[in-house]
């Protein structure tokens, strides 16, 4: 019961687990926003892509 007693007012324990959640939220955080690029980065390019096969399309005549 002593050592759960001192853990509790242990303030560098407390500093610790600040600092864990802090560095867990700041990575969950730079996760996100790499996501997003990567995301609008890709669906940037599919756009591009399809924009290009739809000129082609209009260009290019049917084989029948």
């Amino acid at each position: 019961m002593d050592g759960l007693r001192r853990f509790f007012r242990d303030e560098a324990a407390t500093a610790e687990a600040t600092s864990t959640v802090v560095m867990i939220a700041a990575v969950g955080i730079l996760l996100a926003a790499g996501l997003f690029v990567w995301y609008t980065s890709l669906n940037g390019a599919y756009n591009t892509a399809a924009n290009s096969v739809n000129q082609l399309k209009s260009v290019i005549p049917s084989g029948s």
